[in-house]
């Protein structure tokens, strides 16, 4: 039992001591030579990207690419099931084949009125003839006047009826000609409808994902696969805080999630003007100085941007420093500083200490 206790008094006293240094630790401001840097966070993406979406409504029929798979432009990426549309191009066929049918010169129709024309042609010579031969009668006084008049008017009856047949016929014919026409083009929308269920690539590239399966309803708009090719860009966003010290040109050190224990430099090579409401955030671009050994495309990243250094920078570390803008002096007074960068060890002081201050921590 007395070996027990002294055991306790023994923990006890170290355990006293270890809070007496924690409570006693102090530092004075140091003065370092320190590299400014902003943070991004973001992502790879090759140099030319776009998504393949779906132009109609259905069911996938069919999805024969898959990620890593190379196109060429025009490959088809995926089919939907069209059995309506199909039947409608069907119905335009059938309509297109009556339509040439009805518009042939052996047609039903216009044989029907050929022989109307016929018989009215037949009609016109003979009450020619007899008009002539009447008007020729008149003239020797060998026939009245009214049967004269009679024949003349036969004749001009005859003859309008042959004008207004051959109109008819020419009506009938561009009408049913018309009726082909609209019948051909009625088949060529039905067949660019019909395309819209066979989805095709646009560009040469590497499937990078595949967002749907087949089965799968889809609605327009809606991506069924990404498509990349070209280099490889550093895709980062910035906050607003930050966007003005970023310039084309200034060194980037990338940490890729795929190779966690490597830092791969870079370099600034773009700023996008606009502002990204999605990621609230501005976009900048950077390409490596020499690519990872394996990349891919979408891969997360963290980088570093150097935008200057300085020399002789007052700093503490980080666990000095009280609610963001306070230290605690050797007295235990508790004084505000003004403070500059950041890293995740140290703080810059631009004013409110010295070096010949001597801080605590906090309890």
């Amino acid at each position: 039992m007395n070996k027990f206790f002294r055991y306790l008094l023994m923990m006890l006293s170290a355990l006293v001591m270890f809070t007496s240094c924690q409570r006693n630790e102090k530092v004075s401001p140091v003065r370092k030579n320190i590299e400014d840097a902003v943070f991004g966070s973001g992502h790879l993406e090759q140099d030319d990207e776009y998504i393949v979406s779906a132009t109609v409504s259905g069911v996938i029929k069919s999805l024969p690419v898959k990620e890593g798979d190379e196109v060429k432009p025009n490959d088809l990426i995926a089919t939907i099931r069209s059995d309506v549309q199909h039947s409608q191009l069907e119905d335009a066929r059938v309509t297109y084949h009556d339509a040439l049918r009805n518009a042939a010169t052996d047609s039903p129709q216009l044989k029907q009125i050929e022989a109307q024309i016929a018989q009215a042609q037949h009609q016109l010579d003979l009450d020619k003839v007899n008009y002539l031969r009447y008007k020729d009668l008149r003239r020797k006084n060998s026939v009245s006047q009214l049967d004269f008049d009679k024949a003349e008017l036969q004749y001009n009856n005859s003859r309008e009826n042959m004008e207004l047949l051959q109109k008819k016929y020419s009506e009938i014919r561009n009408s049913l000609e018309l009726t082909v026409d609209r019948s051909r083009i009625q088949i060529s929308a039905q067949q660019a409808l019909l395309n819209d269920y066979a989805i095709s690539s646009g560009s040469a590239g590497s499937v990078i994902d595949v967002y749907k399966k087949k089965g799968e309803v889809v609605r327009p708009g809606d991506a069924l696969a990404k498509i990349g090719s070209g280099s490889y860009i550093i895709k980062l966003y910035i906050s607003e805080d930050d966007i003005s010290k970023v310039k084309v040109g200034q060194k980037v050190a990338v940490h890729l999630n795929t190779y966690p224990n490597d830092i791969f430099p870079a370099k600034v090579t773009r700023i996008l003007p606009g502002f990204n409401e999605e990621e609230q955030s501005y976009v900048i671009e950077a390409s490596f100085d020499l690519l990872p050994p394996t990349i891919f495309s979408d891969t997360q990243l963290q980088a570093n941007i150097e935008t200057g250094k300085r020399k002789g920078v007052l700093v503490i570390p980080s666990a000095y420093l009280v609610k963001g803008r306070y230290v605690i002096l050797k007295d235990g007074t508790q004084k505000e500083v003004r403070t500059g960068s950041r890293s995740s060890d140290w703080v810059e002081i631009v004013s409110g200490v010295t070096e010949k201050d001597i801080l605590i921590k906090s309890r």
